[in-house]
């Protein structure tokens, strides 16, 4: 069984994890039955304290140099939530900042460098914090209204701008007030996100077209997906089932480390149908930059898969906090598997992201299944394959065997002498544990009887034991 190369995107908060050398790069793709979070029609009045949005003012706290008038430079649109910290206009704190929309109180952290922190996630201005939280309740607003929208111990942002600008300038400040002052902070401004005490930023993608040669970009750079296009007579080429057993046990893996994690996948492939069944998964109970163990680990999931009769159909692996999307390295691994098995099956890869910092609210993970196609023609020898997005029909599992159960246990015992374990008693966000979080990720793909409760409450004793002391020994 040929081993993986090392597909490790860096997207774990652990940096020396990020070089896997045997085990392979499998990427998930949002399941074919999840659908996007329905946009809701504009509000027209969002009740923001009687301000409309044309008159909303976006800051940017960027780290700018001192902008004071003391120092000489034009602050027309240097003012940020950091210069009213250091002009002690504001007192960094827990709580002390609001938002008050559509009947809800929102209260947040300001932290010492003027940046807010709310519900695990810490924005680079008022308006980044406000726009995030109203785009929850309306996903239509395009921005938020910061200055006007939040408050400091009940008093409006702008309010305390406007008197610092009159304070320091003489009140006569060109061009400057509260209502106009625009620096686009959400232009740009990465999203980051708490995990584990562990700060992570969002990772853009790029398209396959603004790829060029093989070593031209870092390999870690994510690439968004291609679609089959039915229409134009490019369709799937083949169909995908997956077992709703393997997606649990990725999942379950998948969050219990801040670091990357990978396996294999089992399966059958029906060539008069064209259609490949994926049966179980074998979780890679190793650092991804341990090739020594790697090797015995490889030979023990090859006899396992021998011992089943199944084929291997592919491979997975978590992206912990950025986008179900594959890297160019995990294209690459992808498509080597592929030339692998071309006489006898396809294969496929999937990913799954527990935490996208892109949306650190949502509580189930995202997973994606993707395949490679070939360089289009014409393309140089050493391009890319084109990442193409594979949808897949869930099959579910109506009882939980005691194979998946052994499983779980064998992969919490691994995971608990790591650094890099999660804490499950710690806080995801606002009021929600880890352990929460895993469970209502696991929920969703458990039978919806008695066996699948008795799941979840299997899964936060061996869990919740794990984090006690004493349990390392």
């Amino acid at each position: 069984m040929s081993q993986l190369k090392s597909t490790m995107s860096n997207d774990n908060v652990t940096p020396t994890d990020a070089t896997m050398s045997t085990t392979m790069h499998v990427q998930a793709q949002p399941n074919e039955q999840e659908k996007p979070p329905s946009r809701q029609p504009s509000m027209d009045n969002d009740e923001d304290d009687g301000t409309p949005d044309d008159t909303e003012s976006l800051d940017s706290n960027s780290s700018r140099k001192d902008t004071s008038p003391r120092s000489g430079r034009n602050f027309s649109r240097g003012v940020t939530m950091n210069t009213l910290v250091q002009e002690g206009v504001l007192e960094p704190g827990p709580g002390v900042l609001s938002i008050d929309y559509l009947g809800q109180k929102y209260c947040g952290d300001l932290l010492p460098d003027g940046k807010i922190f709310w519900e695990n996630v810490q924005f680079a201005s008022p308006s980044s914090w406000a726009t995030y939280i109203k785009k929850k309740i309306n996903p239509a607003k395009k921005s938020g209204c910061g200055w006007n929208s939040v408050k400091y111990k009940g008093k409006k942002l702008d309010k305390l701008k406007l008197n610092w600008f009159r304070k320091n300038s003489g009140n006569a400040v060109p061009g400057l007030s509260p209502a106009s002052n625009c620096d686009e902070d959400l232009v740009g401004q990465p999203t980051t996100l708490i995990l584990d005490n562990k700060m992570v930023r969002e990772r853009k993608s790029i398209k396959y077209s603004e790829i060029k040669l093989q070593g031209s970009l870092d390999p870690n750079t994510i690439v968004e997906f291609e679609q089959f296009d039915e229409n134009m007579g490019k369709g799937q080429p083949f169909s995908v089932v997956i077992s709703t057993s393997v997606l649990l046990i990725i999942d379950f893996h998948s969050h219990l480390t801040t670091s990357e994690v990978a396996g294999y996948l089992g399966g059958r492939w029906n060539p008069n149908d064209r259609c490949l069944y994926i049966m179980q998964a074998f979780p890679c109970k190793c650092k991804l930059c341990d090739q020594e163990n790697a090797v015995i680990v490889e030979q023990e999931i090859s006899n396992s898969l021998a011992a089943r009769q199944l084929m291997r159909v592919g491979w997975y692996h978590s992206h912990p906090t950025s986008q179900a999307e594959p890297t160019l390295r995990d294209i690459d691994v992808q498509y080597e598997m592929q030339c692998n098995n071309i006489a006898s099956h396809p294969t496929v890869a999937f990913i799954n992201s527990p935490f996208d910092v892109r949306d650190s609210t949502r509580s189930e993970s995202v997973y994606s299944a993707f395949w490679v196609a070939p360089p289009p023609d014409g393309s140089p020898e050493q391009a890319y394959g084109v990442p193409m997005r594979v949808k897949y029909t869930e099959s579910i599992d109506h009882t939980i065997h005691q194979d998946i159960l052994h499983e779980l246990r064998l992969l919490v015992d691994y995971y608990k002498l790591h650094t890099d374990v999660i804490t499950f008693t710690k806080l995801w966000r606002g009021t929600m544990t880890y352990l929460d979080k895993i469970k209502l990720s696991l929920t969703a793909k458990l039978p919806k009887d008695k066996s699948g409760a008795q799941l979840i409450q299997f899964v936060q004793e061996i869990l919740t034991k794990a984090c006690q002391p004493g349990s390392l020994t």
